[in-house]
């Protein structure tokens, strides 16, 4: 029932005016370029060959906590989004970045995918059982859109995927419904069509894989002794790019620790979390994996 509630919210959630928040300071030496690879390839999650990015302006939402924590929290995001080259959404915009602090990430998590499916669009099924089986007090999910490089998608009513060929089969269809819910994302026409792509490369391909809503859950227990501004910075880091705590984070400070077991607690975004997401932002969103990943170690 609370996961109900919660998902009730989400869909009728707009944006408040955000408060001020903590400028975006970050320090620290620049990694050896065999750190910074293990780093990119330790947190990246491709999706189909690609590294998904918001392409609509992005608009945060925070549920769960006092809105005046939720205001500090969703300005902070703003702050450090735009601070990477994202777009933004106007004020009182309908959240597509949405933050969410419960008793239990992991039971939250469950009953919202029993209850509301669509949530959970555009996941592999592989994902989506990983997702569902991880105990950890954080967990964050991207749900994305196969579009050509002009932003264009064409998805079956009846078959509920894409009609462009790549698509996975084992991938859930993030859905008309969605897609429309979406600031700005097109729609599919009424009739049948296909996707057109006008190009591809053995660098660049003819499609993209655009984020159209990003979930972060965060349990109140985890929350405790954080501040905003490490809340604001971790959901961020989750909800712009399809990325996961690395497996050894002894390698580099990155706010991906944040809720890991044992680690200490990094103070803010880190360096190469910012370079990251200001890499893979500034990059076409038709990269393929590997020229992404290679962009990536770069910039680190």
């Amino acid at each position: 029932m609370f996961a109900l509630t919660i998902a009730l919210a989400l869909a009728a959630q707009a944006a408040p005016q955000p408060a001020g928040s903590d400028d975006i300071v970050v320090t620290g030496e620049r990694l050896t370029r065999e750190t910074a690879r293990r780093y990119v390839n330790d947190v990246s999650r491709p999706v189909d060959g690609q590294l998904p990015t918001f392409r609509n302006p992005v608009c945060p939402g925070v549920i769960g906590l006092p809105a005046e924590q939720g205001s500090v929290i969703e300005a902070r995001v703003r702050k450090v989004a735009r601070h990477v080259g994202v777009k933004l959404a106007k004020e009182g915009c309908s959240p597509n970045l949405r933050i969410v602090v419960v008793d239990d990430s992991q039971t939250f998590v469950s009953e919202l995918h029993k209850q509301k499916p669509e949530f959970f669009g555009g996941m592999e099924l592989t994902e989506i059982d990983r997702l569902l089986k991880d105990q950890r007090p954080a967990l964050a999910w991207n749900s994305v859109q196969l579009q050509n490089e002009d932003g264009n998608v064409y998805a079956s009513n009846s078959a509920g995927r894409s009609s462009f060929g790549r698509m996975s089969q084992n991938r859930v269809s993030a859905g008309n419904d969605q897609a429309q819910a979406a600031e700005g994302m097109p729609r599919a026409g009424a009739g049948t069509g296909t996707m057109r792509a006008s190009s591809a490369s053995i660098i660049k391909q003819s499609t993209q894989q655009a984020i159209l809503q990003s979930y972060v859950v965060v349990e109140s227990a985890a929350v405790n002794g954080k501040t905003p501004m490490q809340v604001a910075d971790y959901a961020t880091m989750r909800a712009l790019a399809a990325v996961q705590p690395p497996k050894e984070p002894e390698q580099v400070e990155t706010i991906l620790t944040l809720f890991e077991d044992g680690r200490e607690a990094p103070p803010s975004i880190r360096a190469p979390d910012v370079a990251y997401l200001k890499a893979l932002y500034s990059a076409s969103p038709t990269l393929g994996k590997m020229a992404q990943l290679n962009r990536l170690t770069k910039a680190v």
